[in-house]
């Protein structure tokens, strides 16, 4: 065990050093590094836990390992089921926690940031030394509208809590929402956090992040339970970016679902309707589709997730920090349609995207 452990803490300085030089031999090493992270699991913590009733579809236990560069090493965390969840550093899943362990829950550290506060409050406090995000609606400032949403919101996480693109549901009582830490927050912080991890201030990382983030796009309107989901919490760049996190090794989970609009299908087909004007936002062009692009509902034209696929250049052009990149203003032209029946799907955006990466890889390799 020992000769094993000391395995690991080479391979895991080995990865460091590596940060710095070309793409190529990071992409070779990171890939060596996780292989290792794994076996550091299997051979140093043996008595993992396995869900019960067949929540995970392996025989074994499944873990996501990842480089953190807020703690600076790798770390990971069981994959879990449905009415489990699993933190950074646990060894078996847990069931979500209850009312009777939330109260439990000790600490209460405020996260300070400009995005957060509004509707809920948000705290850190700790369960069995783990850090989780406390979320506790705002009786004082809201009213039914509000409730609705965040409970809308809690059912969203649970319903979508097998996905890794979603963030983790840990657990939740009557007002009160518990889900798991991403301590770098939204994604408005990136250029801060590139800057203090200067050997992730690629392509590679920007463009991944434009992948991740059609990738949830992909997820909510997948058509789940009969339904496709679009934002109309997002009149503005930077609320749309507020509404998603990043996580330690520079990924996109999305966090905030609460106002995520759920469009019926029938037949095949969205069947489409327009958001809520009670916020009294104005969605505006160009940010917004030109559909949306009046706030009292009785001038807006009936829309439907196609809403989405307007914004997505322009999300992936803030990650890029740049105006394009040559391959992508084709599908981006597609995107900007301004008739929405033109504007291609995210599933069709996440395949020239991963296309485009792949090209980008190849490219790197070439140098």
């Amino acid at each position: 065990m020992k000769s094993s452990n000391n395995f690991c803490l080479h391979s895991l300085v080995l990865l460091r050093g590596v940060l710095s030089i070309c793409c190529r031999q990071v992409l070779i090493f990171v890939a060596l590094a996780l292989s290792v992270a794994f076996l550091c699991i299997f051979t140093g913590k043996q008595s993992c836990h396995r869900v019960p009733g067949n929540q995970i579809s392996n025989e074994g236990p499944q873990f996501k390992c990842i480089w953190s560069v807020i703690s600076g090493q790798t770390k990971c965390k069981p994959v879990c089921g449905r009415g489990y969840f699993g933190l950074y550093g646990m060894t078996e899943c847990h069931r979500w926690l209850d009312c009777d362990e939330i109260q439990r829950l000790r600490g209460h550290r405020k996260i300070y940031t400009k995005t957060l506060g509004y509707v809920k409050k948000v705290w850190i406090s700790q369960w069995k030394g783990y850090d989780v995000v406390v979320k506790r609606l705002r009786n004082d400032l809201n009213g039914p509208t509000s409730r609705q949403d965040f409970h809308h919101g809690v059912q969203l996480l649970q319903d979508f809590s097998n996905r890794s693109e979603v963030l983790q549901f840990v657990g939740n009582c009557n007002e009160t929402l518990v889900t798991e830490l991403h301590a770098m927050a939204d994604p408005t912080n990136l250029e801060k956090w590139l800057h203090l991890n200067k050997a992730f201030n690629n392509v590679l990382t920007r463009f991944q992040l434009c992948i991740d983030f059609v990738r949830i796009m992909t997820v909510f309107h997948s058509g789940q339970g009969g339904k496709v989901y679009a934002h109309c919490d997002a009149n503005t760049e930077d609320i749309l970016l507020q509404q998603y996190l990043l996580t330690d090794d520079f990924r996109l989970v999305i966090g905030d679902v609460d106002a995520l609009a759920s469009f019926e299908i029938r037949n095949g087909v969205t069947k489409r309707g327009r958001c809520s004007t009670e916020s009294g936002r104005l969605y505006v062009f160009p940010f917004n589709a030109p559909e949306q692009n009046v706030n009292h509902s009785s001038y807006m034209r009936p829309y439907d997730e196609k809403i989405d696929i307007w914004k997505i250049p322009d999300v992936c052009k803030r990650f890029l920090k740049t105006e394009d990149l040559p391959n992508l203003k084709t599908i981006h032209e597609k995107c900007k349609s301004q008739d929405p029946n033109k504007r291609p799907t995210a599933f069709n955006v996440l395949k020239w995207y991963e296309n485009v990466y792949q090209m980008l890889i190849n490219t790197s390799r070439a140098n």
